[in-house]
């Protein structure tokens, strides 16, 4: 139940940075369009990257610098939205592809501390948006924060060990989003 200040998860064992990263091809008058997006410069078959512990929260912080709505979905979960705010995203991508390279990567993601980037204050999640939810709007130039429970929303244990068996995804719900590589696999671990 929700009840006081919300969020009202703990605060995260974990921060774990995530970026949405728009793939481009040369188009007409040599400017680029987008052609597909990845989750932190990975394909669906990279190894798995996110492996949060059975019970721990962690906040995750949806790097968004496309153009573009991306409603985020994460399984076996619920969460709480905490806060947007704008980011300097141009600065960002240069920085990321400079210490990435060009995606698809072929090694794990090396993160950019965000703190100099954050452009403006946070907006704390609307009125709508305070409740637990499956699905988060990551939206255009902002850096979207949830909270994540790694177990029901009561607090009480899984009726089942999620640590067992394949793992779960973390994923764009567009369609053509999703079925274009813009999903990744999680694993539960104890």
């Amino acid at each position: 139940t929700l009840s006081g200040a919300y969020p009202n998860l703990p605060e995260p064992k974990k921060k774990r940075i995530l970026t949405l990263i728009p793939q481009g091809v040369g188009g007409m008058g040599g400017m680029s369009r987008t052609t597909s997006f990845l989750l932190d410069g990975q394909r669906w078959m990279s190894p798995v990257s996110e492996s949060p512990k059975n019970g721990d929260t962690e906040e995750w912080q949806i790097v968004n610098p496309s153009m573009d709505t991306h409603p985020i979905h994460l399984h076996l979960v619920q969460f709480q939205i905490v806060s947007r705010q704008r980011f300097s995203h141009g600065e960002y991508m240069l920085d990321w592809l400079a210490h990435n390279g060009q995606p698809p990567l072929d090694h794990p993601t090396k993160n950019l501390n965000l703190a100099g980037y954050l452009r403006g204050s946070q907006i704390p999640a609307g009125k709508n948006e305070m409740g637990w939810k499956d699905t988060v709007q990551a939206d255009p130039m902002m850096v979207t924060t949830i909270r994540v429970r790694f177990k029901p929303q009561d607090g009480t244990e899984f009726s089942f060990d999620p640590t067992v068996g394949p793992g779960y995804v973390w994923h764009c719900h567009i369609l053509d989003h999703e079925d274009d590589e813009m999903m990744r696999p999680y694993k539960v671990v104890d």
